[in-house]
């Protein structure tokens, strides 16, 4: 550390100050200290005090009537990480991405995020079980205030020699998309640290503005897509049989795990048919609300599909991490005879959002101008007025890069993804694949029969996707 100062003379207090408060944060590695420290003077980057509230963490904050707002992922491995690593890993992340350690203070007029001191711990816990699907749930269903200190939590499961890392964050900083780029950076960083004790310590900085997906538009275009003012929505009133709302209602999640035999036959099919995953699955999804819902066969049925923004953005590392997510309608008019019938409609209809330049952008300006033309309590009770809360909803989170997810060359063995917890009637189902394997969940504010109806609508699901398998 001598070297090292004697090196900046004239930030000889700054450095000091900054090595103390990395350590009181559980930073123990001087080398990593100096190297953080070092880049932050070149890029004369200051951790800030205070960060801007953007657009979808008002929107994400609006929505707490409807959901928890707490995203959920695992990662199972057949082994058991250097906890130190992953500590200092995350270390580095949080000092990058200052929101992730911040409060979100609600002051009605203009809300904003509060960076906060924290220590490591109250961010990586390690539990040893012998059960991990109890003590990932006991995890993943916990609260994460807007008040707390920490907005990104993790548990290192230990079982045997196997473990399960369960993330945890207000879904207000980042959805899926990002979270993968986050945890992609984080464990890169591992990698480098167990490998050869540095880290190049390469997390995104940039701005976590909505406005970004504008960025990469020709000029022409740019103005027309800043101009999509009109949402899209399915309008459709369907619910799955939930039991009426009470008190005694307990959030839960639903899984279900397709395998590879039976998701690859589906896949291949529907291929034929032009389809592609995300259309396998909405078919598979609407053809069970038909079976239990005991539609008629010439019910009209439309769900929200969740669309990634981030590709419009042809440089994603100039971002920071944010949400870059929003919904497209996916219909059907009807049943048809079987199963390939309500593909037809979904692959038709999908490809025509896909024509259209600005898919996913409809909607974002005038929200946009309810956030930014009113304070922040008129605001979110113009904009809750016309958002649009889908009950029927799926997130396909994709596949996932196992050489992206690998910790130290081991490379993880199964993973699954739930969302936030939206109260009934909602049922927003996430999926990924993984290994071959296609993981769906749907997290849910109900009760134990609430909870056997989603398992069994997930049965249905699998069911359907068998049938897509099936020539």
């Amino acid at each position: 550390m001598t070297d090292f100062l004697n090196k900046y003379p004239d930030k000889r207090e700054f450095i000091e100050n900054r090595a103390n408060q990395l350590k009181s944060r559980g930073l123990a590695d001087e080398n990593l200290i100096i190297s953080l420290i070092e880049k932050e003077i070149k890029e004369s980057y200051i951790v800030p005090r205070k960060l801007k509230s953007e657009m979808y963490d008002k929107v994400n904050y609006m929505c707490r009537r409807y959901m928890d707002r707490i995203a959920r992922f695992e990662l199972d491995y057949d082994f058991i990480p250097d906890v130190n690593a992953l500590k200092y890993a995350l270390i580095c992340a949080f000092e990058s991405a200052p929101v992730f350690h911040s409060q979100f203070i609600d002051n009605h007029i203009a809300p904003y995020w509060k960076v906060c001191d924290y220590h490591i711990d109250e961010v990586l816990t390690v539990i040893h079980t012998d059960d991990f699907l109890k003590s990932a749930d006991e995890f993943l269903l916990k609260d994460i205030p807007v008040n707390s200190n920490v907005q990104f939590t993790v548990a290192l499961l230990i079982k045997g020699r196997e473990s399960k890392l369960c993330f945890r964050w207000n879904h207000m900083l980042v959805d899926g998309g990002d979270y993968k780029h986050f945890v992609s950076d984080l464990f890169r960083n591992y990698n480098e640290y167990v490998t050869n004790k540095i880290m190049t310590l390469d997390f995104r900085k940039g701005s976590r503005s909505y406005k970004s997906v504008y960025d990469d538009f020709a000029e022409s275009d740019k103005k027309k897509a800043k101009s999509q003012f009109a949402g899209v929505s399915p309008h459709d009133k369907h619910t799955l049989p939930f039991t009426d709302k009470t008190e005694n209602d307990n959030k839960f999640i639903a899984r279900k795990s397709v395998p590879s035999v039976v998701f690859n036959k589906a896949r291949e099919n529907v291929k034929k048919y032009d389809g592609t995953v995300n259309d396998l699955i909405a078919t598979a999804y609407i053809g069970a609300v038909y079976d239990i819902c005991n539609l008629p066969e010439n019910e009209r049925v439309g769900i929200s599909c969740a669309v990634d923004l981030r590709r419009y953005i042809k440089n994603i590392n100039r971002t920071g991490y944010t949400n870059h997510t929003t919904f497209m309608p996916c219909i059907v008019e009807g049943k048809g005879e079987n199963i390939f019938d309500i593909l037809k409609q979904v692959v038709e209809c999908n490809k025509k959002n896909k024509e259209d330049k600005f898919m996913g952008l409809h909607g974002l300006p005038l929200l946009n101008i309810g956030y930014s033309t009113m304070i922040y309590a008129q605001a979110e009770i113009v904009v809750g007025l016309f958002y649009n809360n889908a009950n029927l909803a799926i997130s396909n989170v994709g596949k996932m890069d196992l050489d992206a997810l690998s910790l130290n060359g081991n490379k993880p063995i199964g993973a699954a993804v739930a969302g936030a917890a939206k109260k009934k009637p909602c049922a927003m189902m996430t999926a990924l694949t993984i290994n071959g394997n296609l993981q769906l969940s749907i997290c849910s504010v109900g009760n134990e029969e609430d909870k056997l109806m989603l398992s069994k609508f997930l049965d249905l699901l699998e069911e359907k996707i068998k049938n897509l398998g099936a020539i």
